[in-house]
């Protein structure tokens, strides 16, 4: 079994992205919080549309501004100067 340290590689508190549209505001991903510590794997499942694909665009910074913004009380960082070394990626699955 590896070990495993305390190092933080990644910290989001109460992330929040919105987007503005003609109908107004929409909530894309609504207070997410999570730590991932080094060594440890996250996976964010769920159903269509619920949040996933923004809430990692968020986390990498590449949600378009505009129309959306990132926003909350504490912006995602990484322990490492970019998320690709901090192991980032998102990946799709079919049934």
């Amino acid at each position: 079994m590896g070990t495993t340290t305390n190092e933080m590689v990644l910290e989001v508190k109460n992330l929040q992205a919105v987007f503005f549209t003609n109908s107004g505001l929409f909530r894309a991903v609504d207070n997410l919080s999570f730590n991932v510590r080094r060594g440890d794997t996250l996976a964010i499942v769920g159903e269509s549309g619920c949040g996933k694909s923004v809430s990692a665009l968020s986390i990498m910074r590449l949600v378009p501004d505009p129309p959306g913004r990132v926003v909350g009380s504490k912006a995602p960082t990484c322990s490492r100067s970019t998320t690709r070394r901090c192991g980032l990626s998102e990946a799709t699955a079919s049934p």
